[in-house]
């Protein structure tokens, strides 16, 4: 993966994405101040999830818990624009691998921060001291709320990188191998942020499952364990993200070393994998596992069909 450009045209390509990154961030806190857009990003939530609000109440409540959880993530980004801007003015903003040194860095750190904060603070519901209460009949665990592919997924990216990276490092004791220093030093420098995104990993899902879920019946608590699958899958998709880079970034400089013609190919697997991984941890909402909803919604009557 040789990166041999232009210093200017780097520092241009590199301005220009924190400026919109910024933007993007600003343009996305201002937008949450807007009450139609935030209730109708609930319906949407609320559609995609397949879960009915039930009272006007629960639709405020769901609301203000994905404005909290949108204005979380959006400030996390706006911090790295923050964070990446003066460090243009270092020989750093002339390299083309700032965007992932960087910003992508910093996404990953800031995300799982934001996400666990808001998820350890906000509380979607508030019944009355009096006011009847529901709850789970057992200690919940992480595979109650996500699948077996989306558990496993992160651990398996996490094993391929650390072959990738053994492999990497095992060749750079060979003389006769040459790799590409930048690449070779974004591989490592990932290897070690994804070391330390999934050894606090279990500790942080643990956090989220053991807050307390007040609710009065059973369709708040299934509220609820929407926002907590929603916290456990943006977790996983910031552990899936740093893995991730480690392998392509020590794929691409062992191809850059060994099958030079397969360079172009490497250099799109970054971009590749961060794009399909949105596709697999969503945060738009999405089903729950059945166990999870109120009987009355597991099997529900179709119009016009015997009840």
């Amino acid at each position: 993966m040789l990166i041999d450009l232009d210093p200017t045209f780097a520092l241009a390509f590199n301005s220009v994405v924190v400026l919109v990154l910024i933007g993007v961030a600003v343009g996305a806190l201002l937008s949450m101040r807007s009450r139609t857009t935030v209730l109708n990003r609930a319906d949407r939530y609320s559609v995609k999830s397949r879960l009915p609000y039930g009272t006007d109440q629960t639709r405020e409540s769901v609301a203000r818990g994905l404005r909290a959880r949108a204005n979380a993530v959006t400030g996390a980004l706006l911090a790295a624009g923050l964070v990446a801007l003066p460090l243009l003015f270092t020989p750093l903003g002339t390299n083309m691998l700032f965007v992932f040194f960087v910003i992508v860095t910093a996404l990953v750190a800031g995300g799982t921060i934001a996400t666990v904060a808001v998820n350890l603070r906000e509380r979607l519901f508030h019944p009355a001291p009096d006011a009847p209460r529901v709850a789970r009949a057992r200690r919940m665990m992480t595979a109650d709320y996500l699948g077996p592919a989306r558990r496993a997924l992160p651990w398996v990216l996490l094993a391929a990188a650390s072959v990738a990276t053994f492999l990497l490092a095992g060749s750079q004791f060979d003389e006769r191998v040459s790799t590409e220093p930048m690449t070779t030093t974004a591989a490592f420098i990932f290897a070690c942020v994804a070391a330390v995104a999934f050894a606090v990993l279990p500790r942080l899902d643990r956090l989220i499952l053991d807050r307390a879920q007040p609710a009065s019946d059973t369709l708040e608590l299934a509220w609820d364990d929407a926002f907590r699958a929603y916290a456990l899958s943006s977790l996983r998709l910031s552990a899936a993200i740093a893995a991730w880079f480690a392998l392509a970034f020590s794929l691409g400089a062992l191809c850059a070393a060994y099958a030079p013609p397969s360079v172009f190919f490497a250099m799109q697997l970054p971009t590749w994998g961060i794009v399909a991984l949105q596709f697999v941890y969503p945060n738009t909402g999405r089903p729950l596992p059945e166990s999870l909803y109120p009987d009355w919604l597991r099997r529900p009557v179709t119009v016009g069909a015997p009840a």
